[in-house]
């Protein structure tokens, strides 16, 4: 009967306990619900890597953003400045990080810089989010900052410091300066001098050059004509054509009249209207250039009386209309 109600006591002491684990349990569930319901989907927190920076310095300002699985942070787009600070560069990690709590972080950084001076701060910026309960939003905390500035002696001045002024150039440089200078200038001088010399004597070299006048330079023709030989190696077309060719060049450097260009005709009838030929100089050429149109244009053959009297009347009008030996010597050198 004993080990009766030892076994029952037993078993009501298991059922008591049971009872309580189960109670405990349901609060310690329930107190955890309210707490998890308690807690904010998304929190911002400020970050700088330092406090404390000298005028113009940068700093890397950054905002960790903690969230729950459904919430889409949205970080502010700054302008160029930020409070005092002016805004660098900006950047947002790409891929948002998982904690053990099964929450995400995601950072975003900035790195700022400024030129002013004594105790300042970075203002909160606000984080917006949407979520499954709806949009929201989230404020930063400040962050405290001191800028100092550059030390003059005793005073601490914002001023940015004066840019250093060249260095003087040692007076060793100067001088060797000055050397290279001076023979540049005489290099300079002397070629100017070299140029000025060669031009004076080409100039009069060109003064000794003599000057041929055009019956010259017809006669020189005409001679070499007769040195070739052309009628005795059967070339007497050749022979009219060079003979021809001499009398027409001397009529236009003598008498300016295009005679090389022109067919006969043409130059006769130009001749006909010149007073730069008497009328025998004119009849005189006329039978000529007709009398040599006939072998160069024609059949016919000539004897070698009219070969002879061909090139006798070309040197009788060179011989008659040929220029002066006084206006060779007029000529300017």
């Amino acid at each position: 009967m004993k080990r009766y109600r030892s076994l029952l006591n037993i078993l009501l002491l298991l059922i008591g306990v049971v009872y309580t684990l189960g109670v405990v349990r349901n609060s310690a569930f329930a107190l955890g619900n309210q707490a998890t319901e308690g807690v904010p989907p998304i929190a911002a927190v400020a970050h700088a890597d330092r406090n404390e920076i000298t005028i113009g310095d940068k700093i890397k300002f950054g905002i960790r953003v903690t969230y729950k699985d459904g919430v889409v942070p949205r970080f502010p787009e700054l302008d160029q400045q930020l409070g005092v600070f002016t805004v660098k560069k900006m950047g947002v990690a790409e891929v948002p990080k998982k904690e053990k709590d099964g929450r995400f972080t995601v950072d975003c950084y900035y790195v700022l810089s400024s030129y002013e001076i004594g105790h300042q701060s970075i203002p909160p910026l606000t984080i917006s989010y949407q979520g499954t309960q709806g949009e929201g939003e989230v404020v930063t905390n400040e962050i405290s900052i001191d800028i100092k500035g550059v030390l003059q002696g005793d005073e601490i001045s914002g001023d940015i410091k004066d840019i250093i002024p060249p260095a003087d150039v040692p007076a060793s440089f100067k001088r060797l300066l000055s050397w290279i200078g001076a023979v540049f200038t005489v290099l300079l001088l002397s070629g100017i001098i070299f140029w000025l010399i060669t031009k004076r004597k080409k100039k009069m070299q060109e003064r000794e050059l003599i000057v041929k006048l055009p019956h010259e330079i017809a006669y020189e023709l005409l001679e070499g004509l007769l040195k070739e030989d052309l009628v005795a190696k059967g070339f007497i077309k050749e022979y009219y054509y060079r003979l021809t060719g001499i009398v027409r060049h001397y009529i236009e450097n003598r008498f300016d009249l295009l005679a090389p260009e022109r067919t006969t005709e043409e130059f006769l009838a130009e001749m006909a209207h010149t007073n730069k030929l008497n009328d025998i100089h004119k009849r005189l050429i006329r039978e000529f250039l007709e009398r040599c149109d006939m072998v160069k244009y024609a059949t016919y053959d000539p004897s070698v009386l009219e070969i002879q009297e061909i090139y006798a009347a070309a040197k009788r009008f060179v011989d008659e209309t040929k220029e002066s030996m006084e206006k060779k010597e007029a000529i300017p050198a």
